[in-house]
């Protein structure tokens, strides 16, 4: 008889699924080019993980239909992160001087692999788009001593 054991019901002990806010979380990978995608950014990075991790995209948005996107990618699972985002990403955003833009970092808890990563970037640049803002970044984030690089857990 063959025995095999479903992902689910491992016996090895499960870490927690990662909370979006978290200040322990730390960048796993990240992008600002909307042109690379984003088989090429996991695998430069070494990420190969099947855990739950924070997928967080940095957005500007016009102030007047904050309340629209947000309501939009709610229905998604995102929230609002307010832990800090890099400043670096920011400033490397469309018309990051313009003061009738925000910025904010909607995120979800979810398994990242390329093709969810690449289907999240082209909803939230959609959903971003349709209101008159851009997308300035994305970061996939984890606890942290959650592995060396994405590796899975043993």
């Amino acid at each position: 008889m063959v025995s095999w054991k479903l992902p689910w019901r491992s016996d090895a002990a499960r870490a927690p699924e990662p909370v979006v806010g978290d200040p322990d979380l730390r960048v796993v990978v990240s992008g600002t080019d909307e042109t690379v995608a984003s088989s090429v950014a996991l695998a430069q990075a070494g990420f190969a993980s099947t855990e739950a991790v924070v997928l967080r995209h940095v957005v500007r948005l016009p102030v007047s239909a904050v309340g629209g996107v947000l309501e939009r990618v709610g229905a998604d699972g995102y929230a609002v992160d307010e832990s800090p985002v890099n400043e670096r990403v920011v400033a490397a955003g469309p018309d990051a001087a313009d003061d009738a833009l925000t910025t904010l970092a909607l995120a979800r808890v979810m398994p990242v692999d390329a093709v969810a990563l690449s289907r999240e970037r082209a909803r939230i640049a959609s959903m971003v788009s349709r209101a008159e803002g851009a997308v300035v970044g994305w970061a996939v984030l984890r606890p942290a001593g959650a592995g060396e690089a994405g590796a899975p857990r043993r």
